[in-house]
């Protein structure tokens, strides 16, 4: 057990050395296109090695309906996606590390509750694209009090988060490059790592967060 347990933080240190930065990275989300011609569940479902737990934990939380687009109350919805293996890790880390008073062997073993509240913390609702999202003012950080760009969200979860855009320097030039993307949690007080933003399924769009994210801290 304990030789496992080296394993699996070996591979999970490996894999988040080269994951965890908060700029926006772009992951295979499975289309080429940012269009997806099914439901957000539809396209989470099309692409196990992804976002396999996600999926997993999605349908423990009874959240399926949600998720296909069938709340009347949520007709679209923006999720700031967790992929697998953030939710894998944070498995493991119940598991072996006793991150909850309860070391839960697997997803089908955690309280409905505690995989619905996990799940909400992602879910806005209405669809916001990358382009609905307001730049950072470049003259304050974007935790500061005085920050009066970006865009706040409050989940559905209750947490609150900030998205803000930033453009690159381009050849030694300051904000003359690409525009990205950024997410700040407010409620944890951290950023959040942001990996492809844009996906576009028919109830909503996906923001699919970086694999070194940690798992329910937004």
């Amino acid at each position: 057990m304990k030789n496992m347990k080296k394993i699996l933080i070996g591979l999970s240190m490996c894999i988040v050395c080269f994951a965890c930065t908060t700029k926006q990275e772009v992951i295979d989300g499975g289309v080429a296109s940012p269009y997806y011609d099914g439901t957000i569940m539809e396209y989470l479902r099309s692409n196990s090695e992804q976002w396999g737990y996600t999926v997993q934990m999605i349908e423990r939380a009874g959240l399926t309906d949600l998720f296909e687009g069938r709340v009347d109350t949520v007709p679209a919805m923006t999720f700031f996606a967790p992929p697998s293996f953030a939710v894998y890790r944070y498995l493991m880390d119940c598991k072996y590390d006793g991150v909850s008073e309860v070391r839960y062997e697997s997803i089908e073993e955690m309280p409905v509750d505690l995989c619905r509240e996990l799940i909400l913390k992602h879910v806005v609702v209405g669809k916001y694209l990358k382009e609905d999202i307001g730049f950072r003012n470049m003259d304050y950080a974007i935790y500061a009090e005085e920050q009066d760009g970006g865009t706040t969200f409050t989940c559905i979860g209750e947490n609150q988060v900030i998205a803000y855009l930033e453009r690159d320097t381009y050849k030694g030039i300051p904000e003359a490059g690409a525009i990205e993307m950024f997410l700040y949690s407010v409620t944890v007080g951290k950023m959040i790592p942001l990996a492809t933003p844009n996906i576009q399924p028919k109830n909503g769009v996906v923001h699919a967060l970086n694999y070194g994210y940690d798992f329910g801290k937004i």
